[in-house]
């Protein structure tokens, strides 16, 4: 028998593959054995035998399943065992967990994932092969990844998402993308099917329990996008008034997106900076960033939104309204990024305070006046300030000369970490 080696530690989650019990730890075992609360899926929970665990109260997750998780976490029933797939912590119930209790409070036994069963038959390395899940993320996600060459494995939600993944990537321009379908790994009915994207119901119908890998193709070098900053202006829908190309990079590289940190994007017209800030964050840390764009104009607003959604980020958050009153309610940000408005009495003073110490404004403006508010500005907080001009090609008979774009104006500053506001 096992004993709980600290007191506050009530409840334990155990990865379990198809194996089922047998395939378990001791520890895992022993853990099941003297549990109190079982919970789990139908599915998992029909892994575990009833007289593996003689004493427990048996219950199935709902269909919302948050609001019991959060219960949970409130009572802290004793000997509460959970039964997960594989492993808890990756893509699993174990990470919302981790954000209810302290780790003090809980453990995790891991048992060999999907993922990892797939990553090893496909041989493909799981340190450098990104992985999502369709269990908790939306299929548009995928559209962060879309790069020639690209490999990636999918967790998914059901025996529909091989086809409606095959479905995505095509519309999108990466029909030509294999996919493998990897079902009931690990059981004596494991199945591998493998078909291009645009072709992949032909060799369905598919298990519910499956995974995807996926090695991707275009169909032509124009469908991938980059997750560095500054993408081409016709990935956007948009009426102009937006963050153009070689501007919206400049600015991106001066807000400096961190794991988990939060932009504000004030004037968010098409979202172009939240969208990108956001992209940059998800593909390359392990803790995504969060964005909220605040725009006043509803058809601005909406137009954000699918462009959010098309481009893989559909959890930027928007707030239609004023952004001098709607700031002074949202959590406070890291990072702040001006685009519009800059000469509202108060907006700019009001995201001053906001900001967080070490945190980094970008303010950029065309008008004169814009400029004059940001000119005092850097006179009285200090920071950086630059006019940016550019120029692109136009034909000029059966020649060629550069004509200018409206000069920009941009205010750099960093809040100092040592200065707490009032």
């Amino acid at each position: 028998m096992i004993k709980q080696t600290q007191k506050n530690k009530w409840l334990t989650i155990i990865g379990c593959g198809t194996e089922g019990f047998n395939g378990l730890s001791q520890k895992a075992k022993e853990t099941i054995e003297i549990s109190n609360h079982l919970f789990g899926s139908t599915r998992q929970l029909s892994l575990i035998e009833e007289e593996k665990s003689p004493n427990a109260v048996r219950e199935i997750w709902p269909s919302p399943m948050m609001p019991r998780i959060e219960a949970l976490a409130e009572q802290k029933p004793n000997n509460t065992v959970i039964i997960a797939s594989g492993d808890p912590l990756c893509w699993g119930i174990g990470q919302h967990f981790s954000t209810h209790l302290d780790k003090e409070e809980f453990e995790c036994l891991p048992s060999v994932s999907i993922l990892t069963r797939t990553a090893n038959i496909m041989h493909w390395p799981t340190a450098t092969t990104p992985s999502i899940s369709l269990c908790s993320q939306r299929i548009e996600t995928l559209s962060l990844y879309l790069q020639q060459n690209q490999k990636l494995i999918l967790l998914s939600a059901g025996k529909e998402t091989p086809e409606d993944v095959g479905q995505f990537l095509t519309e999108k321009g990466f029909g030509q993308s294999k996919i493998t379908v990897l079902e009931n790994l690990g059981n004596e009915t494991e199945t591998i099917k493998s078909a291009n994207a645009e072709t992949i119901t032909s060799v369905g119908p598919f298990s519910a329990l499956n995974s995807l890998a996926i090695h991707l193709k275009s169909n032509d070098q124009t469908s991938s996008l980059s997750c560095l900053p500054g993408l081409p202006d016709k990935s956007y829908e948009h009426d102009g008034q937006m963050t153009k190309q070689n501007m919206r990079a400049i600015t991106l590289a001066h807000l400096r997106p961190n794991p988990g940190e939060l932009l504000w994007d004030i004037g968010s017209g098409s979202g172009s900076i939240a969208i990108e800030w956001l992209r940059t964050g998800a593909f390359f840390m392990g803790t995504p960033c969060k964005a909220i764009g605040f725009e006043k104009n509803q058809t601005r607003l909406e137009r954000a939104q699918k462009n959010a959604i098309d481009l893989g980020v559909p959890q930027l958050e928007l707030i239609l309204g004023n952004a001098e009153e709607n700031i002074l309610k949202a959590e406070a940000p890291d990072a702040i990024f001006i685009g519009g408005g800059i000469t509202t009495p108060g907006l700019l003073d009001n995201a001053l305070k906001a900001l967080k110490p070490g945190g980094r404004l970008v303010a950029n403006t065309v008008t004169i006046e814009g400029a004059a508010k940001l000119i005092e500005n850097y006179k009285s907080h200090g920071g950086s300030l630059s006019q940016i001009a550019m120029s692109n090609a136009d034909p000029v008979g059966h020649f060629h000369g550069m004509r200018p774009q409206m000069s920009i104006t941009q205010w750099v500053f960093k809040k100092s970490a040592k200065v707490q506001q009032k």
